[in-house]
């Protein structure tokens, strides 16, 4: 008759999420992807590409990143700033307004990030998967930029009727002009007279 245990199949054996070997191959994945982001701009995040740089099998990049959304997703979170987060905006409004725009204005002022933003506009153009990713974050921002409008019009410190995807795209706009339009340039300086002038445009009468 046969062994006992013969009749008992057991699954291979796999590496658990907290298992320092899979944390390691997942931050170096990581790594390898935020390079070819920065390096090459959003079209190159690919499994095929990402794998190749990172030394891994396609297979294992597929593992914990099963779509491109994921990977572009989770590659650009990486390199990216702290996300706005309702709870840090106290007040007032133009202090929250430095909180909210920090990442951008610290990525404009960096020659390689500024690059990688031109790109991801570009590549918005004709890649569904960078406008599916692009749209993600810009709702998160908007999220924050509303909570923070609608606590300062509690305040007092904003006109009731004023527009949160406008407001976000005269500021965002006009950071973008400076830097990427304009031979006058982008510095901190400029970033801080236009969130002035918006407070006061738009300031409660």
């Amino acid at each position: 008759c046969s062994h006992p245990m013969s009749t008992t199949s057991h699954a291979p054996s796999t590496p658990r999420p907290e298992d320092p070997r899979v944390e390691r191959t997942r931050a170096a994945v990581i790594e390898a992807a935020s390079d070819l982001l920065v390096a090459d701009g959003p079209g190159a995040i690919t499994h095929a590409n990402v794998a190749g740089a990172a030394q891994v099998s396609r297979t294992t990049v597929y593992n914990h990143w099963p779509t491109r959304e994921d990977l572009l997703r989770a590659t650009i979170d990486s390199i990216g700033r702290v996300k706005p987060s309702e709870s840090d905006l106290t007040g007032p409004i133009r202090a929250d307004l430095d909180a909210l725009c920090e990442p951008l204005v610290v990525d404009l002022l960096d020659d390689q990030r500024a690059s990688m933003i031109a790109n991801m506009m570009e590549r918005a153009l004709h890649d569904s998967t960078v406008v599916t990713v692009r749209n993600e974050f810009v709702s998160l921002f908007e999220q924050a930029f509303r909570a923070a409008f609608e606590r300062a019009i509690e305040r007092g410190e904003l006109r009731s009727d004023i527009d949160v995807r406008r407001s976000m795209a005269s500021i965002v706009g006009s950071f973008v002009f400076a830097r990427f339009m304009s031979n006058d340039g982008f510095d901190r300086a400029y970033a801080n007279s236009v969130l002035d002038e918006f407070v006061r445009v738009n300031a409660s009468r």
